[in-house]
């Protein structure tokens, strides 16, 4: 039986908890951490596509916007804004975390952008692909594009999207 989105992500939030509270702190633990809060954070979309990554964006560069529009099946990177590496840090450095300040760990660092293989590459060459800018107020999931220069605008083929 499929659970919707907001049970999914509750049980994969109690999953990673779980596996912190009982299981010896290690590279398999860590890794398992790893890949439950990463579905977690994709589950965070209500219009959820398993891993059909560009449906799970909910905002894009002006420049993948181009490229969608000049072929729809142009291959581009579906990034986290904010990677996955620092919602780990946040929950590992959490003193007492209870299963709803993982749930609003995991939602509030949810925001999945469409980006080309060259801004994808601009980030690279910058350092951060795993990390936030130095300067980073930790509210703005954008500050890796804005610090190399990438505009991003909400997606308005994302379906679901409130925003």
């Amino acid at each position: 039986m499929r659970s919707n989105n907001p049970t999914g992500i509750r049980n994969l939030c109690a999953v990673a908890m779980h596996l912190r509270q009982t299981m010896p702190a290690n590279a398999a633990t860590n890794y398992a951490v790893r890949t439950v809060l990463r579905e977690a954070i994709n589950k965070s979309n209500p219009q959820y596509q398993g891993n059909v990554n560009r449906k799970n964006c909910r905002h894009l560069s002006v420049a993948a916007e181009r490229r969608l529009a000049e072929d729809p099946k142009a291959p581009l990177v579906a990034d986290h804004a904010v990677p996955v590496s620092i919602t780990l840090k946040a929950f590992a450095g959490a003193s007492d975390p209870t299963l709803d300040s993982v749930v609003n760990l995991v939602a509030k660092y949810a925001v999945m952008v469409l980006v080309t293989p060259q801004e994808d590459a601009c980030l690279r060459a910058a350092g951060l692909v795993k990390s936030m800018p130095a300067n980073w107020d930790e509210k703005d999931p954008f500050a890796r594009y804005k610090h190399v220069g990438i505009e991003i605008k909400a997606n308005a083929a994302f379906r679901g999207s409130q925003e």
